[in-house]
């Protein structure tokens, strides 16, 4: 028997067809990701939120590590959080507090392209783009090259020095690096520390908040200071910092991952959060990250920009200081910073 259908009877169809096609799509769950404020926030949003299929479902609540790492503690009970963004100082303590749920080859498949030297413990999260704290100065001002850390005590350069406080986490990168220049570390840091307090004593003083950092940089109030790689390439492209330079000291730059994570019991589905991660670790948004970001994508199939590859060593190459030793001992070597640096 030959069936005829009427346009009328065709439309109808796809018209049901199409319901059905959009059903799932209408009931996508929403993602809940706390992220980096700033610049680095931007980035994230640009990299990996418009570029995501599901990037309506997306709530970006901005917040520092701190803050997020207190209200995941909060709402242990009840987390708020599918996805979360951590510093390397703040994620073992996450994992350790069991807020965390590791990822896996089977949800998150890029993991396999990750950088081996990158990867953390029981891949309780995975960083996602890493650069590197060494030391940007003003060319304009400094002629002389600036090789180590020790250039930091340089007499030319007296008075136009700062370096981060003990509240901003590069302080002790920039403490272990001063620390080496005396045959110690962050583990002995009292003869860095005096270093430290020169610093401090000598010019404007110290910066707690980048924004302070960068005022002095346009001012010419400071012509050097400790800084992350993919900031100082970054602040290059403003007509008033376009002699801002940067360099990996003699000594070793220190290597500074941010990382990704799933949280455990999120309010909307492990899959769900799995399936962002893996968007974020994959080609198109790794490139698109270290682009804008200026720092090293982790993904070892991912282009890097000769500028991001020029001022920032692979991992493997770079310092580390000792994560789990700062987090232990944290309040002693601030109570000694206190005691000699800021006294």
């Amino acid at each position: 028997m030959e069936m005829k259908f009427s346009h009328r009877l065709l439309a109808a169809a796809a018209l049901v067809s199409a319901i059905g096609a959009a059903g799932p799509v209408a009931a996508q769950q929403q993602l809940v990701f706390s992220g980096f404020p700033g610049v680095i926030g931007n980035t994230i949003k640009k990299s990996f939120i418009e570029t995501y299929d599901r990037a309506n479902t997306i709530r970006y609540l901005e917040s520092w590590d701190s803050a997020r790492f207190t209200q995941m503690q909060a709402n242990r009970a009840n987390p708020k959080e599918d996805v979360v963004t951590f510093t390397d100082l703040t994620l073992p303590l996450a994992a350790s507090a069991g807020l965390l749920d590791p990822l896996d080859l089977k949800s998150v498949p890029q993991l396999a392209e990750v950088d081996p030297d990158v990867r953390v413990p029981s891949d309780v999260g995975v960083p996602y783009t890493y650069g590197c704290f060494g030391i940007a100065y003003n060319s304009k001002y400094v002629k002389k090259p600036i090789t180590s850390w020790t250039d930091l005590l340089r007499d030319d350069l007296k008075g136009h020095v700062s370096a981060p406080n003990v509240t901003y986490t590069g302080a002790f990168n920039t403490l272990d690096g001063l620390s080496k220049t005396k045959g110690k570390s962050l583990k002995e840091p009292e003869e860095g520390m005096k270093l430290y307090r020169t610093i401090r004593t000598s010019g404007p003083g110290l910066w707690d908040q980048e924004s302070i950092a960068v005022g002095w940089l346009k001012t010419g109030e400071i012509w050097v200071t400790p800084y992350f790689s993919g900031n100082v390439l970054v602040m290059m492209n403003d007509p008033d910092l376009k002699d801002l330079r940067f360099v990996v000291p003699s000594e070793g730059a220190y290597y500074v991952p941010l990382t990704v994570a799933r949280v455990k019991n999120g309010p909307n589905g492990a899959d769900n959060a799995a399936r962002f991660i893996n968007h974020v670790l994959s080609v198109p948004q790794q490139e698109r990250s270290a682009e804008l970001g200026k720092t090293r994508p982790v993904n070892t199939k991912a282009k890097v920009p000769a500028d991001v590859a020029a001022s920032c060593p692979l991992a493997g190459k770079l310092n580390k200081v000792d994560i789990n030793y700062l987090n232990q001992n944290r309040g002693k070597i601030v109570d000694l910073w206190n005691q000699t640096v800021n006294r």
